[in-house]
């Protein structure tokens, strides 16, 4: 049930429209789907719910964040490529459109795609067949698409910074989540939900969190939302010397990483030189983002838009291991 819309926490009527709204989409085989909100909101929580409520829950569940990585990753992380199709590409391999074939593709922050890969995935959901980089044949594959953006998506299109025609393709189902300080009634809910989680992970035995300390958590606005608020409490859980937790424990907020860094933040940070080999632009960008992370696998894995896993195979291929 980790994933399921029972995992959609809260009693405040916009959770109970998110959890309503999952149910509609999951039932219908393959609509696109548009999920709109600040970052730390649960958007990826309700994708995986969409998926493992939907007929696609035997397949896959990929994903990928569009502004984690450089254009020419992101079109081969997404399309694949053939043997040969770019210096140091010694086999073929598929691309993430492939991988989530039956299953479910979600690309977070679709807001950030650059304008020639905008092209190209609109070609895709119009077509559902593609080519790999440096391919030939025609592919076709059959899963559901579910996007997400914390951008103004519709301010974007009139600003000719989103296409319109891929944006009325992506957004046939759309809903927005709700920012933590709008449920904040739920707060108390969602503090002792990690309260749990931590206690399991550290095994610790904090039976409760201090009126105190909730009348501080609740004074706070989180602008990090349910992503911060889970961070707050998990630092406070490290620290934690009692059966209870108390406000000495909470770290000061608005001090604590609420992650969601990307490479749209860092504006030209990661510049790419001409005639690089892709596989030396992806090891030069892991590297960068660890030393950006200050070296933290869990941030640099989550500014990637991948797994731990994925980043230590990646590590372990380009001898990146400590």
């Amino acid at each position: 049930e980790e994933f399921s819309v029972r995992a959609i926490l809260g009693k405040h009527p916009r959770v109970e429209e998110v959890r309503q709204f999952v149910r509609r989409v999951a039932d219908i085989p393959r609509p696109t789907v548009l999920l709109l909100g600040e970052s730390g909101t649960g958007k990826n929580l309700v994708a995986r719910a969409i998926h493992y409520s939907s007929p696609h829950s035997q397949g896959r569940f990929v994903e990928i964040n569009c502004s984690a990585l450089p254009s020419q990753l992101l079109e081969a992380e997404l399309f694949g490529y053939q043997k040969g199709a770019f210096t140091d590409a010694r086999e073929s391999k598929r691309g993430l459109i492939e991988v989530a074939d039956s299953g479910t593709l979600f690309l977070d922050e679709i807001g950030d795609l650059p304008p020639e890969l905008q092209a190209k995935l609109l070609n895709f959901l119009e077509s559902r067949q593609f080519r790999r980089l440096g391919g030939t044949e025609e592919i076709e594959v059959s899963q559901r698409l579910v996007t997400a953006t914390n951008r103004d998506l519709e301010d974007a299109v009139r600003k000719g910074d989103f296409r319109a025609d891929l944006f009325y393709r992506i957004s046939v189902a759309t809903h927005s989540l709700p920012a933590l300080r709008d449920i904040k009634g739920d707060l108390p809910l969602l503090a002792n939900h990690f309260r749990d989680v931590f206690n399991a992970e550290f095994r610790k035995e904090v039976a409760q969190i201090s009126a105190k300390a909730l009348e501080v958590l609740s004074d706070w606005d989180w602008p990090g939302n349910v992503r911060e608020l889970r961070n707050v409490i998990e630092r406070a859980m490290i620290f934690a010397d009692s059966t209870e937790l108390q406000v000495s424990d909470l770290p000061e907020l608005g001090t604590v990483d609420i992650g969601g860094s990307t490479q749209a933040d860092h504006g030209d940070a990661f510049p790419i030189p001409k005639g690089i080999a892709l596989t030396d632009v992806e090891k030069e960008y892991i590297q960068h983002t660890l030393a950006d992370c200050d070296g933290s696998v869990q941030r640099t894995a989550e500014t990637l838009g991948i797994s731990r896993k994925n980043l230590w195979e990646k590590r372990k291929k380009y001898g990146l291991l400590d």
